[in-house]
């Protein structure tokens, strides 16, 4: 890792459909290569190394960590299991980006990151979303005070579970699903706040600040977990973030956020963008900043580069700006009654 050109090399813990999306976001950098994957089932890390050309395919997590020829894990097990296998991964002497949610809860998100510390390892929060080059054209803007100090931001992520047409039953709640998915499965995080509702909280968080008040009305559906959600978060500057999410119907899949002189618009699906509108004075200015394949290629290229320069975490998903949103998702899930069996 001294040599700048040497490739970061990867191993992937877990072999679902964002191990697969990651994986061939990688497939995009020259710098950067999988060499290894892991999984408790070892069809699966076989079909999942064959796929993408993986030479290392390990029947266990324990193994993977322990390859020698791996650089930083992946973590892409569902949430419940994040703060174990970053933890693992730390611990056996690898860097780890670990997919959001970064845990459960603030109390197990703490832990990792202390473990992080110890290690001197870096440790980030694969919150894919805040890399993406609109956003740090946003973040330019803002600093460049296009828009004057921000406001108000609006920001959804919903999308519709259910292949019937009526997907909602006479009560209001989701009808025909599995219980055992993990969307739906509260032993596994399931739940729309901590699988997208995470989005618009951690982009308020990354646009306004740590929240000091947060309030939510929610659905619980009858599996045991939150199906939509109205979240409201207030901020030290008096700023206001309006957010929401589901599982119900597909939302507009929007952001803009509000500033005393100007407003900045992100084209849905805001979270992996390739349109920001930028209106101040009665004018109108368009970004448009495309992109290759999934988008997971710019949190990557950020982890190496922040690796490469001998830090320890990120200055655009910090462990205080993860820790910062677990704790608002804490209350969020508080508020409607959303306690999880391992909590």
């Amino acid at each position: 890792m001294s040599n700048r050109y040497t490739p970061l090399r990867w191993g992937i813990l877990g072999a679902g459909s964002i191990a697969n999306r990651f994986t061939e976001s990688i497939a995009l950098l020259d710098d950067q290569t999988v060499v290894a994957v892991g999984s408790r089932d070892a069809e699966k890390a076989a079909a999942f190394g064959s796929k993408h050309s993986i030479p290392n395919r390990h029947n266990s997590y324990e193994a993977l960590c322990n390859d020698p020829e791996v650089d930083a894990i992946y973590v892409a097990t569902p949430h419940t299991f994040h703060k174990e296998h970053s933890i693992l991964a730390l611990k056996s002497g690898k860097h780890v980006l670990c997919e959001k949610p970064f845990t459960i809860n603030k109390a197990e998100a703490e832990a990792v990151v202390a473990v992080a510390k110890e290690t001197g390892l870096f440790l980030m929060e694969g919150m894919w979303s805040r890399f993406f080059p609109v956003w740090d054209k946003v973040r330019a803007l803002i600093a460049d005070g296009a828009i004057g100090k921000p406001r108000m931001l609006y920001a959804d992520f919903g999308f519709r579970c259910g292949a019937s047409p009526s997907n909602v039953g006479e009560d209001g709640l989701l009808v025909g699903l599995n219980p055992q998915a993990r969307l739906f499965n509260p032993e596994l995080g399931g739940g729309a706040i901590m699988d997208v509702g995470i989005y618009p909280v951690s982009l308020a968080q990354m646009l306004l600040g740590d929240p000091d008040q947060v309030a939510c009305l929610g659905t619980i559906g009858h599996t045991g977990v939150d199906e939509n959600a109205g979240m409201l978060l207030h901020f030290p500057s008096g700023a206001m973030a309006v957010t929401s999410t589901s599982f119900q119907v597909s939302t507009p899949q929007t952001a803009t956020l509000i500033g005393e002189s100007g407003k900045l618009e992100v084209a849905a699906p805001w979270w992996t963008p390739r349109k920001l509108t930028l209106t101040r004075n009665g004018e109108s200015e368009v970004f448009e900043l495309p992109f290759e394949g999934p988008g997971f290629q710019f949190e990557a290229m950020h982890f190496a580069e922040r690796l490469r320069a001998g830090h320890t975490e990120s200055d655009i998903l910090s462990h205080s700006d993860s820790l910062a949103v677990m704790g608002a998702l804490d209350n969020l899930r508080a508020a409607i009654g959303l306690k999880y069996p391992m909590e």
